[in-house]
């Protein structure tokens, strides 16, 4: 029989062959995820990273999408929203495989605000494995995510893989500052690229791997550190208020308080007139998400916290120890169960502050610094009243041992801080009368409270043994010590003349004269005491620094000199003595020794 065969009859047939085929009825119809192998095309020595080569993907990306937080100035994410942290799911792992392959990859949540510490650190591993007979040399592993890198970024590699060697490839990013834009937590897309080369030809693979990031307040608190990201000292709003604080209480202190002390002091109550409030946050309490390491919480930065003017624990200390390290006072964090609050450093060793300090037991002696703990949250109670109940936490804790302090400087090292994008158009600071008033107010309790116990020993003494020249003196540098110059100089006046060779009382009257700018006067005492005592450094020091600063080089340079025969030590603290005009005045600002007193006293 013979077959007529026309153009429809051959079309036909072939529409039912392709139908067949598409279907999987002739077999091989399943998915299979592409390898890259020994026809994977080669790529130029003068590539770019986007020159299409053979694209591989280790998994289909999920579904995109933004998961969107809805929340208002002070309101944080609700509970159920982005509530926990934690690994991308693994992806299947490969048994089989051509060429150099990504055999498992995982990537962790990313947080903006360490934006850059993942440029050392990781933020997801890959396992590459080397499937073939010979080795893979050259090999090169970059991450890149579009829109928040600028290029891509090299991870370390091994260099060479053997066949059927495995290594871990650490993740890592160097992200830009657009991260710091996102207010909603969204998924983006990064690509990883595998270059290598086996038998002189180089390859090129591409994976592309779906990423969360958080919003730029997100943080969660698998290490209490982190918290100093958020401590941006530098933020043109934070030193716009510190300093226009620090000028308006310049000079109005006691130069015998602590410095430290004294800013510390100052910028509590500056906060607390500003209108600062300290509110709990229902959403997300730092007492349940602190202790659920990997919850995420929202923490404000110190610019937002002004601008609210209110945050719960965490972004009140934020906001405190921003301030402070803006204004060059060291501080740390303390975090108990449940709670952070800060403390800072004063500006004397330990040594001093044991002398200086009556109440001890609140004060933190560690990493030979002495630091003052403050409960911020006390914002409208008064700087001391927020020191008492900061130390008093910290002794809970410690005798718990559930205490945890976390220096700034040594967190910065790790977590450095990140400047957040944009300004406050009004920072409304309480006036300078105000502000100096309440301020003086405290400083005076502080002084008080100080004197106090120890005004009391002195007058049980006297009243055991008499009023003698010695516990007159030593009530007089008692008030000499916190600044109280008038009284002092009564003291001193009254032991002179019960004892008119008495040496500690010539010298600390001279003090006071050389406080109140009479120099010559002061000069006249510390000579009397000089033939009393001609090699006590102490006096030869008194008399170097008054004629150093009535501008008697000459005689300066001469007991100078002799102080630094017999105190070399004490000599070299007050270096700027064996210098003259304008630059004695530049180290003595440097050294901040100029109006250092000693003040003398029998034990």
């Amino acid at each position: 029989m013979k077959y007529k065969f026309n153009f429809f009859t051959i079309f036909f047939c072939l529409i039912i062959s392709f139908t067949l085929v598409t279907n999987g009825l002739f077999g091989g119809g399943g998915e299979k995820l592409e390898k890259p192998g020994k026809d994977t095309s080669p790529v130029s020595e003068d590539r770019e990273l986007e020159k299409p080569g053979k694209e591989e993907k280790l998994v289909k990306p999920g579904k995109e999408g933004v998961e969107k937080l809805e929340r208002e100035k002070l309101q944080k994410p609700r509970n159920e929203d982005f509530q926990k942290s934690k690994p991308v799911e693994e992806k299947e792992v490969i048994t089989t495989g051509e060429g150099l392959e990504i055999v498992k990859a995982q990537f962790y949540d990313i947080f903006p605000v360490f934006y850059k510490y993942y440029d050392e650190n990781p933020l997801g591993i890959a396992v590459i494995r080397n499937w073939e007979k010979g080795p893979a040399t050259d090999i090169n592993v970059t991450v890149f995510v579009r829109q928040y890198m600028d290029i891509p970024k090299e991870c370390k590699t091994p260099g060479t893989l053997e066949a059927g060697e495995e290594a871990e490839i650490k993740l890592t990013a160097l992200f830009n500052n657009k991260v710091l834009e996102i207010t909603e937590g969204t998924k983006v897309a990064a690509e990883i690229i595998i270059e290598y080369t086996q038998k002189g030809t180089v390859y090129e693979n591409k994976y592309s791997e779906t990423i969360r990031i958080f919003d730029r307040n997100a943080i969660n608190w698998d290490d209490d550190r982190k918290a100093a990201a958020f401590v941006t000292a530098k933020d043109p709003v934070v030193l716009r208020f510190s300093k226009n604080v620090a000028g308006m209480i310049k000079d109005k202190g006691s130069k015998a308080v602590d410095k430290n002390l004294l800013m510390a002091m100052a910028l509590h109550e500056a906060i607390s007139l500003y209108g600062m409030s300290y509110v709990i946050d229902p959403t997300t309490p730092y007492a349940e998400f602190s202790a659920n390491k990997q919850a995420v919480d929202f923490l404000q930065f110190p610019k937002q916290t002004l601008d609210y003017r209110a945050g719960d624990c965490d972004d009140l200390s934020i906001l405190y120890s921003a301030l402070l390290e803006s204004v060059g006072v060291e501080t740390s964090f303390i975090t108990i169960p449940g709670h952070i609050f800060m403390a800072f450093a004063v500006a004397m060793d330990p040594g001093k502050a044991k002398k200086r300090f009556t109440r001890q037991d609140e004060l933190i002696f560690r990493d030979d610094k002495v630091w003052i703990p403050v409960e911020v949250t006390e914002i409208g109670e008064g700087f001391l009243n927020a020191w008492q109940t900061g130390a008093q936490e910290w002794r809970e804790a410690v005798l718990k041992q559930k205490e945890g302090f976390y220096p700034m400087h040594s967190s910065w090292s790790l977590y450095e801080p990140v400047g957040l994008p944009g300004d406050i158009t009004t920072l409304t600071l309480p006036s300078s009368d105000t502000l100096v008033s309440v301020y003086l107010t405290e400083l005076i309790k502080y002084i008080d409270r100080e004197i106090y116990s120890q005004l009391v020993k002195i007058e049980d003494d006297i009243a055991k043994s008499g009023e003698t020249t010695k516990l007159v003196n030593k009530r007089g540098v008692l008030y000499a010590r916190y600044g109280l110059n008038d009284k002092a100089e009564m003291e001193f006046t009254k032991s002179l003349s019960m004892n008119s060779m008495y040496m500690p009382a010539l010298m600390n009257l001279g003090n006071i004269y050389y406080l109140n700018d009479e120099v010559e006067k002061a000069l006249e005492l510390y000579e009397r005491a000089t033939r009393i005592q001609p090699k006590n450094p102490k006096v030869l020091l008194s008399v170097t620094r008054a004629n150093h600063e009535l501008e008697n080089y000459g005689l300066a340079k001469k007991s100078y000199d002799k102080l630094k025969k017999v105190d070399p030590d004490l000599a070299v603290e007050y270096a700027y003595l064996d210098l003259a005009g304008d630059d004695a005045n530049r180290a003595a600002n440097m050294s901040q020794m100029k109006d250092v007193m000693i003040w003398e006293e029998e034990e």
